[in-house]
């Protein structure tokens, strides 16, 4: 699978991150469309189905972890990576639709090809659940 066959949907409500993020996964040849919010992610994860997502745990409105509950809803086959600054242990429903402690990414991350590589191995691997 090439870069350019995988979409991705950032949703972080620190422009910086969002705007460093998206660029450089540009960058290296993925569709990237980035969301400020949970909301604003919702409204167009069903129309973009989006191979992987990454969010940000704490958002302004709705948290990460309520975010990807919701988008798993509209995109179950959509792998969710959720991206914090703090230590943090997945939930029973973020379990529940298949994500484990290495869909987990820590802040900042210094080696933005190690995302780069989990991406592809994220949208090689797919979800079934």
């Amino acid at each position: 699978m090439h870069n350019a066959d995988i979409r991705v949907l950032l949703v972080d409500d620190e422009e910086i991150i969002r705007d460093c993020i998206t660029a450089y996964l540009e960058d290296e040849g993925f569709i990237v469309q980035s969301a400020a919010s949970a909301e604003e992610a919702l409204e167009t994860i069903a129309a973009i189905r989006p191979a992987v997502c990454i969010s940000d745990l704490r958002l302004t409105g709705m948290n990460g972890e309520r975010f990807i509950v919701k988008a798993h809803s509209l995109c179950p086959a959509t792998v969710y990576l959720l991206h914090t600054g703090t230590l943090y242990s997945l939930s029973d429903e973020l379990r529940e639709i298949g994500m484990t402690a290495d869909d987990v990414l820590l802040k900042p991350i210094h080696d933005l090809s190690k995302l780069v590589n989990k991406i592809k191995q994220s949208a090689a691997a797919g979800r079934t659940v």
